[in-house]
């Protein structure tokens, strides 16, 4: 089981690496690392399924909750993955959409001859505004992953108090039974012994008065 569950975190981290290659454009050929953070979101999806009905199957209650929390953490990050991908993806095709019709009329301009001058101006500065634009969007994820990251850590440590919290619950429910009935078998023996005092304190008077009745007309 452990096995499966590292190599699905391989897997998971190796397409960490591969969307942030792509934000940044450290790759050679958007295609081919487009095809393969596609094909690795697959092959990762296929890998929670069947991480998650392995946990189904575990016999153990603890080790299966635990298989389970896991493939449910792993889905998480597969579709926050998948969504930035996609994010990045329709931004760079815009982006590449405005460099297009950008670089068409630029030669435009140059072919006509009229506002050369002011066109390229114009155009740089749009340029840098989506730049800028695009900086702070990629920041802005990043810090956004960051929260949600630290949120799930917290998270599973909620649960694990959780889970930690009703162990000691049900002990000190026990502990409580058990302190109940210790508390009624000392309230019967005292009880009893009382009952025991009485009782001796009356035979004896009884035998007393009997030895003097005997003494008295036998003697």
């Amino acid at each position: 089981m452990t096995s499966e569950y590292n190599a699905a975190q391989r897997l998971l981290h190796k397409i960490k690496q591969s969307v942030s290659d792509f934000e940044l454009g450290r790759f050679n050929g958007a295609a081919v690392i487009q095809a393969a953070i596609v094909q690795d979101l697959q092959t990762l999806s296929k890998r929670i399924t069947e991480y998650r009905i392995l946990g189904r199957q575990e016999s153990t209650e603890r080790k299966r909750n635990m298989m389970l929390d896991r493939a449910s953490a792993m889905a998480e990050e597969h579709e926050q993955l998948k969504r930035r991908y996609e994010k990045l993806k329709q931004r760079k095709t815009e982006q590449a959409t405005y460099d297009d019709n950008h670089n068409e009329l630029f030669q435009r301009s140059n072919v006509n001859g009229s506002g050369a001058g002011a066109m390229p101006m114009d155009t740089t500065i749009m340029m840098d505004s989506q730049g800028e634009d695009g900086g702070f969007w990629g920041r802005s994820e990043q810090a956004l992953d960051g929260y949600i990251s630290q949120g799930m850590a917290s998270l599973d440590n909620l649960r694990e108090q959780r889970s930690m919290l009703q162990g000691a619950h049900k002990r000190i429910l026990n502990a409580d039974s058990t302190l109940g009935l210790s508390k009624s078998v000392i309230t019967y023996i005292n009880r009893r012994t009382t009952q025991d005092k009485m009782f001796l304190v009356a035979g004896m008077f009884v035998t007393c008065v009997c030895i003097y009745f005997i003494v008295h007309y036998f003697g």
